[in-house]
């Protein structure tokens, strides 16, 4: 007799497939897991970013945001905010006070350094332009603020330009939206080569994002445009402007976009018919990733996952939040999990898995025993699951041979640990474990399947 399971099935789910003798597999909504969010911002909420986010080589995730006084929406600095590699979330640390920011670009160069941009108007003058402050000591202090505009006229503007970050071959690149368009500056201070990525079929713009695709080296942005119908669409914009591409489906806020670690393409989530997701890959191509009855895709988002793969999360006020993982060749997906974000409101979804666990982050306004809460941003660490097979063959004088496969999106995953009736066994490079059962050990069996850096399983299987 062969089983598959994945984690957490439903009671209704595991009877009907045991009586059938047939396939287990919680690939349609499990029950809601015990993820818990923690307020990292007190801030007003959109579709736009509320921070901008860097991994260092130490695994840290950093997390840089404005800052506002107490009863004002007005920003006035920045600060940073840490996500340590086992998924602990820091105290803010001041980085900037006095300013009145934009939101922020962040990345991390080489040797750690972190370096952020923000457009400003110089306190006390009417000179607006790009900023750059840097940390060499991860985040505990920042240098002063230094000047880096190319020179551009619309560069002017860049007191109310949101801005993103990432390397193009190890140098900056940063994004603005300045006066509905969205320019690319290459580099940082005077005579840095600068473009604009949108004209009048898709200007008017916002809600600007960006990712790096780690096969050809390109900096893929992302806008959401008011022009003529509107729509949101994705455009190559470094070392050169590529193709302009238009997301299909139905309209949704920040088109967030993820490269992966390593491997070909940028990605991005949409929907056709507000229920059912799909991924649609930078210069053509998509994969369906499913869909959970009773939450719509109102907010979608993507992340950069461990080993080629990428996160998918999508959700609304009354379902809560849909996560999956892709396999390597991000063709399949992991069990769907369910996770309750507790919002009144939601904006908006994020995050960064490269560590492989996915560090996600929601803006809303949360509710808690029925009261609002203020909006901001909330951090969560979402493990992975598994899924195992189980096949029972009779072996003679009663005992039962159990073989069980452990996969990841159909990736086979070696080390796990297999455990039947007080027996164990670990998974090689197939992903299989085999276990013989004594004649003495009573039908249905337990068995438990645990992996480091993955949500454990435990299934009753009939031999």
């Amino acid at each position: 007799m062969s089983n598959s399971f994945g984690v957490r099935p439903t009671i209704r789910h595991l009877a009907a497939a045991l009586l059938a003798g047939g396939l287990l597999q919680a690939s349609a909504g499990p029950a809601a897991g015990a993820v818990q969010f923690q307020r990292v911002t007190t801030l007003g909420v959109g579709s736009y970013p509320n921070f901008a986010a860097a991994r260092t080589p130490d695994g840290v995730l950093h997390l840089l945001y404005q800052t506002t006084a107490p009863g004002s929406s007005a920003p006035d600095g920045l600060a940073t905010a840490t996500v340590s590699p086992s998924g602990a979330l820091s105290a803010p640390t001041t980085a900037l006070s006095g300013w009145g920011t934009s939101r922020p670009g962040l990345v991390s160069l080489a040797n750690g350094t972190l370096e952020a941009v923000f457009g400003a108007i110089w306190p006390g003058t009417s000179v607006s332009t790009l900023w750059e402050i840097q940390s060499t000591d991860g985040g505990a202090s920042w240098s002063v603020p230094v000047d880096v505009s190319s020179g551009s006229t619309l560069e002017s503007l860049a007191y109310g330009a949101d801005v993103t970050g990432q390397l193009v071959a190890g140098a900056p690149v940063w994004t603005l939206s300045v006066a509905g368009g969205v320019t690319v500056q290459q580099g940082l201070g005077a005579g840095s080569p600068t473009a604009v990525a949108t004209d009048a079929t898709d200007d008017f713009a916002g809600d600007v994002d960006s990712a790096i695709d780690a096969g050809t080296g390109q900096m893929v942005a992302s806008w959401r445009s008011n022009a003529g119908n509107g729509g949101s669409f994705i455009r190559a914009v470094a070392p050169a402007l590529g193709a302009v591409m238009q997301v299909p489906g139905q309209l949704r806020d920040e088109q967030v976009l993820a490269g992966r670690d390593s491997g070909a393409g940028v990605f991005t989530a949409y929907t056709t018919d507000g229920q059912r997701v799909s991924l649609l890959r930078y210069g053509g191509g998509s994969v369906s990733v499913g869909r959970v009855t009773g939450v719509s895709a109102k907010d979608m988002g993507v992340a950069t996952g461990r080993g080629g793969r990428i996160w998918v999360m999508w959700g609304d006020e009354n379902g809560g939040l849909v996560v999956t993982r892709s396999n390597r060749a991000v063709t399949r997906f992991e069990p769907l999990q369910r996770v309750n974000p507790h919002a009144f409101t939601l904006y908006r979804i994020s995050g960064d898995g490269r560590l492989g666990p996915l560090d996600l982050f929601a803006d809303e306004i949360p509710t808690v025993g029925g009261k609002l809460q203020p909006a901001g941003s909330f951090h969560a660490r979402v493990l992975p699951e598994l899924t195992a097979s189980v096949r029972a063959t009779a072996s003679g004088h009663g005992r039962h041979a159990l073989s069980v496969r452990v996969t990841d999106a159909g990736d086979a995953v070696a080390g796990a640990k297999v455990s039947v009736a007080g027996r164990s066994s670990t998974t090689g490079p197939s992903g299989t474990a085999r276990l013989l059962l004594p004649a003495t050990v009573l039908d249905p069996v337990t068995v438990a399947v645990r992996r480091a850096g993955y949500l454990s399983l435990r299934h009753r299987v009939a031999l």
